[in-house]
């Protein structure tokens, strides 16, 4: 069977069509496992996964997966988006003298000059080899939490060209840091609290150190003692007054998966994964820790961290957004605004210079492409689940859910509304592909379903053509429907007569099968663990494998034009492929996307990637 997709949540909030959406500037792709790097970033948008915030007067500063946010929060019942910078990651930040600094994982450590905010700049960065997961600052040096790869020290004296002081290589995983006194204080995964002298940053030294029986993730301070985010253990309370020495002395079973802590003074914030909510804990005597609220805001509550400062607490939400909270009675906290973004993206569809995208309770949202640097929202429905896929023809969009397909009215884009579900007898609905006044839908156990939408509102099914397990990928060219079965293979259906389609021939493929697209006399067919395969269909009733290439990840989504194809990856991004010669595929270009890239869109000389957690805008050339 395929990868699941990710099912995940949102809410609907005020505001909500203040999406990530700023302009950012073009950038070349970037590369791993040694491709040319020959896609071009141009933009993306509707950005999730919120990890962190630093606020500064009226603006805050965050940490998203996919870079930098600035957020203008001189209201907070409306915060709204400034600006934002794709940097290709980011789990922390710190800012200091109008520069942030961004722990931005696998991309390391990114510098950027934010003295105005409405237009950020990259002023530097560097590599740490590991995933950057933490920043800390103190006099002239940034200290990383870089996962696997321990303590990382930068000399940041210079912003533009960061320099490597000092590592450290912990017994763990660094996943958050606290620097104090000229001492590291680090959250350090499977070990526990390591502590660090790092007074010579050349010379950084272990100290102490003591264990939790959880998994250290994140770490506050406040006076001499330190509290950890244990996960599954919740929180831990350590008294670090003899760094050499730190010991436990305190241990609370919280809501969830504790994931994230930040102390102020007597209170301290909890944020918890797994439908845990925040919490806000009484710590006037630590050895004794009080819970003195516990709270869920959305549909999911999966508090990835919390930031603590005077009586505002900022919830940072894996798949809704920022809340904003009022502790002023900390018994009893009041939401005062929500940064909202979607959940998921996981698919897109173009038409007339309008994107559409789809993600589990996400809703339709309507964009505007027409200026692919700076994508204009226009339009987002209420939230539904079961998302599955998405097509657009004429007056009409067309989602997939596990029930049915939600057709959409979008004559005027700005105002797309539902006006009717299509029901089908049995299966799951999957792909959907129109051509004309027919629908061609794919579904789970009952294969290929064909349907007349010459009204959308009183839609007729005319035939089916029944296929076991799961049918994901799907393309409709002349008199031929070619399928993508994850278990049964490739299958040439004939609907000449729609009223009962016939298979013409099928074949076994390597992997599973789950995205095609067809050109000229060659079906192009995404084959997961086992990359793309190309399969001769010149004669529908022999079909024949005619090349075939690797991919790093799990080949799914494809789209063809001229001589290349377009297959999204998985974890590994976004494939260029050189097809002219089908006995010799190549990779000539790729882009290592933040998230699992799925379903590639062509929109003239641009491509539309969703990659669940955004969606992204490249150069085909």
């Amino acid at each position: 069977m395929l990868k699941n997709k990710p099912q995940i949540a949102t809410i609907i909030i005020a505001g909500i069509l203040a999406g990530f959406l700023g302009a950012e500037r073009l950038m070349e792709g970037q590369s791993r496992g040694g491709f040319p790097s020959r896609l071009t970033y141009a933009g993306s948008a509707l950005w999730t996964k919120a990890h962190d915030i630093s606020i500064e007067e009226n603006l805050g500063y965050c940490a998203f997966l996919n870079g930098l946010v600035v957020l203008d929060l001189s209201d907070l019942k409306k915060p709204t988006l400034l600006s934002q910078l794709y940097l290709g990651g980011g789990y922390a930040i710190a800012v200091r003298q109008k520069t942030a600094y961004v722990a931005a994982g696998k991309e390391g450590l990114k510098i950027i000059d934010v003295s105005d905010p409405k237009s950020p700049l990259l002023k530097g960065g560097m590599d740490t080899n590991g995933e950057a997961r933490d920043v800390a600052l103190s006099k002239s040096y940034a200290f990383i939490a870089d996962g696997a790869e321990g303590l990382v020290i930068i000399d940041i004296s210079n912003p533009a060209d960061p320099k490597t002081a000092g590592k450290w290589d912990s017994p763990g995983e660094s996943m958050g840091i606290v620097v104090r006194d000229e001492v590291a204080y680090i959250a350090d995964g499977s070990a526990g609290l390591q502590v660090v002298n790092v007074k010579d940053p050349a010379k950084a030294t272990s100290v102490g150190a003591c264990d939790t029986d959880g998994t250290a993730e994140d770490i506050a301070i406040s006076g001499n003692h330190a509290y950890i985010a244990d996960g599954s253990s919740g929180l831990k309370v350590m008294d670090i007054s003899k760094p050499f020495a730190p010991r436990q002395i305190a241990s609370l079973t919280t809501s969830g998966y504790c994931r994230g802590v930040s102390a102020d003074g007597s209170l301290l914030g909890a944020g918890n994964l797994y439908d845990g909510g925040y919490q806000v804990i009484d710590i006037s005597n630590p050895a004794a820790p009080v819970i003195l609220a516990t709270k869920k805001y959305t549909m999911y509550n999966e508090s990835w961290n919390v930031v603590l400062r005077g009586n505002r607490l900022c919830v940072l939400d894996y798949f809704s957004g920022i809340g904003f909270f009022d502790l002023s009675a900390p018994d009893k906290p009041a939401m005062t605004g929500f940064f909202l973004t979607p959940s998921s993206i996981i698919a897109a569809a173009f038409q007339d210079q309008t994107v559409y995208a789809v993600g589990e309770l996400s809703g339709l949202r309507v964009l505007d492409i027409s200026d692919p640097l700076c994508l204009r929202p226009l339009a987002a429905t209420n939230i539904f689940r079961g998302v599955h896929g998405l097509a657009v023809s004429g007056a009409y969009a067309y989602v997939t859910d596990r029930w049915s397909i939600r057709v959409f009215d979008v004559r005027n884009p700005s105002e797309a509304r539902q006006v009717h579900a299509i029901r089908i007898p049995s299966g799951v609905p999957r792909t959907v592909v129109v051509k004309g006044s027919i629908a061609y839908l794919t579904a789970d156990h009952a294969g290929l379903y064909i349907i007349d939408i010459t009204d959308p509102r009183a839609a007729k099914i005319l035939g089916n053509y029944p296929v076991p397990r799961f049918t994901y990928g799907m393309d409709i060219d002349g008199n031929f429907a070619y399928l993508a079965n994850s278990d049964t293979g490739f299958h040439v259906v004939d609907i000449r007569n729609p009223a009962s389609p016939k298979l013409r021939r099928s074949i076994k493929l390597e992997g599973e099968p789950c995205g095609v697209a067809v050109q000229g006399k060659n079906a192009y067919v995404t084959c997961g663990e086992s990359g793309l395969y190309v399969v001769d269909i010149s004669n529908p009733d022999a079909p024949k494998v005619a090349g075939s290439c690797a991919t790093e990840d799990f080949a799914n989504g494809i789209a063809v034009s001229g001589n290349f194809a377009y297959v999204t990856d998985g974890n590994a991004g976004i494939k260029k492929i050189d097809i002219s010669r089908p006995e010799s595929l190549r990779v000539v270009a790729s882009f290592d996307t933040p998230g699992e890239s799925t379903c590639p869109v062509l929109a003239g000389e641009f491509l539309i990637v969703p990659d669940a957690f955004s969606l992204f805008v490249f150069g085909k050339n």
